[in-house]
């Protein structure tokens, strides 16, 4: 289960024109943002490395940490990932965002562990990653 969910400031701020200010506030949230600033329920929105906060989060002991959104994000801390789930669904949005952003990092190996197909046509798949790199 997890207990900490982190954002990008863009996937945060999709919510914010419905008036959602804590989108997960069962969670402790940490949105990153370098400009920004915002309040709310277990929310805390910072400008340090995200690498670092990983790494100390990692270090605490608990619950797990989700990435929820941003490719920027996503690729900045693409070697702190030790588990994907991935969910795909049958529709067509348009451009949408990568899933990782741009990234000097050598390729990562992930291994499949599941993947579960829904009637509906959503597909989940979940990955580790891989020991051999």
């Amino acid at each position: 289960m997890f207990d900490t969910v982190l954002m990008g400031w863009n996937t945060y701020a999709v919510g914010l024109p419905f008036g959602v200010t804590s989108p997960y506030r069962h969670l402790r949230q940490i949105v990153f943002s370098r400009t920004r600033t915002a309040s709310g329920e277990s929310l805390e929105v910072t400008a340090r490395d995200p690498r670092r906060v990983v790494r100390q989060l990692k270090e605490q002991e608990g619950g797990a940490i989700w990435l929820c959104g941003g490719g920027a994000l996503a690729a900045t801390l693409s070697d702190q990932i030790d588990r994907l789930v991935l969910k795909r669904n049958p529709l067509l949005f348009g451009a949408g965002i990568p899933l990782f952003g741009p990234r000097p990092y050598a390729p990562e190996r992930f291994e499949e562990v599941g993947t579960t197909a829904f009637d509906s046509g959503v597909v989940l798949s979940e990955y580790v990653r891989s020991a051999a790199g």
